[in-house]
């Protein structure tokens, strides 16, 4: 004779459970992928040593799931700050690109450069700085002058008299500007190699 299971066969109620908990599983996994946190992000490209201003950020809202640490908490104030490192436009402020004004360590200089530039070559850029010496015919071998110079803007002579050299505005360690100054002095060929471009967007 056949004994009829009952409708509480445990091999059912492991099944439910089963899928019950891979459910919440899964809303567990959506819920967390589309929180939300408010954050400071730049709303133009910030260089080192320029002391934040209200204009200079705004609130958003970003997903930050697991490196919220790493940035400016939204309850504290970027106002005053000092920027140690490039913020580009649109960035979240990391803590990492923001300190004191005695920790950034870098002078500004305006070069000239003949020729056409990179388009990689533009505010917030981190260029070197390449020197070719004036020789008896011509140039002599360049050779890189400055390392990690920070490109603040791009001035082109648009008068009458416009030659073909562009003026750069450049952040450079300190430690570098009196030979960059030299070799202006003494009228040496100088050209900026693009190591990086600026972050344009947010996280």
């Amino acid at each position: 004779m056949t004994t009829r299971r009952g409708w509480m066969d445990p091999r059912l109620v492991i099944g439910v459970a089963l899928v019950l908990v891979s459910l919440a599983g899964v809303w567990f996994v959506v819920q967390q992928s589309a929180r939300t946190e408010t954050a400071w992000a730049a709303t133009r490209t910030l260089l080192p040593g320029d002391v934040v201003t209200g204009a200079d950020v705004e609130r958003v809202e970003v997903r930050l799931p697991q490196s919220q640490h790493r940035y400016l908490p939204a309850t504290t104030a970027p106002e005053g700050m000092v920027v140690a490192s490039t913020v580009g436009e649109g960035e979240v402020l990391p803590l990492r690109a923001l300190g004191s004004a005695s920790g950034v360590d870098r002078s500004a200089v305006v070069i000239d450069v003949h020729g056409a530039l990179p388009r990689a070559v533009r505010a917030g850029s981190l260029v070197d700085i390449w020197t070719a010496a004036p020789g008896e015919d011509g140039f002599e071998a360049p050779a890189v002058l400055v390392d990690d110079a920070i490109v603040v803007a791009i001035v082109e002579d648009e008068g009458i008299l416009a030659s073909s050299a562009r003026q750069l505005e450049l952040l450079v360690p300190s430690a570098d500007t009196s030979v960059l100054l030299e070799a202006m002095s003494n009228e040496h060929a100088l050209s900026v190699v693009p190591l990086a471009t600026p972050t344009a967007s947010a996280p």
